[in-house]
């Protein structure tokens, strides 16, 4: 009931809320595996892909924005990586993308703090995390699938 009262009459309020919840959550050190697991219930494949997509943009500029405002003390190993990561930058961050443990936007604040261009950032992270999201999204929507499938 709830999911058809969304998905019809408020589906633009709950999606821009949606966004906006994701956008927060970007901001912060919460997973956000109970943000996808809600939103694939309620929205559909594609509209969870681009309200990620939309919240990784918003949170990247965010961060990029207040990098050196935060004025965060970077430690010695990591600006060590600095030149590495200039080399390549582009390949690098869609490398990155797929470690799991590394946390977007602490990605983001990293290379921010070291200078890389925001449209390398936002390249490499959008890349990256769109295949990433699209296997996340199947593989959660094929549970929920199977799972009412086995229930009916």
């Amino acid at each position: 009931m709830l999911k058809t009262l969304i998905n019809t009459k408020y589906f633009l309020v709950s999606y821009v809320i949606y966004i906006l919840i994701l956008v927060v959550r970007g901001l912060t050190l919460l997973p956000g595996t109970a943000f996808l697991l809600a939103g694939i219930y309620i929205f559909s494949f594609t509209q969870v892909f681009f309200a990620i997509q939309i919240a990784i943009i918003g949170y990247c500029l965010i961060i990029y924005n207040f990098a050196y405002k935060l004025n965060f003390k970077v430690p010695q190993k990591i600006l060590d990586y600095e030149q590495k990561i200039k080399t390549k930058e582009v390949p690098i961050i869609f490398a990155l993308c797929f470690i799991p443990g590394i946390s977007i936007n602490v990605l983001i604040y990293f290379l921010s703090i070291i200078d890389i261009k925001l449209k390398n950032i936002l390249i490499g992270i959008i890349a990256g995390t769109s295949i990433t999201s699209a296997i996340y999204i199947s593989l959660i929507t094929g549970v929920y699938e199977s799972a009412n499938y086995a229930l009916n």
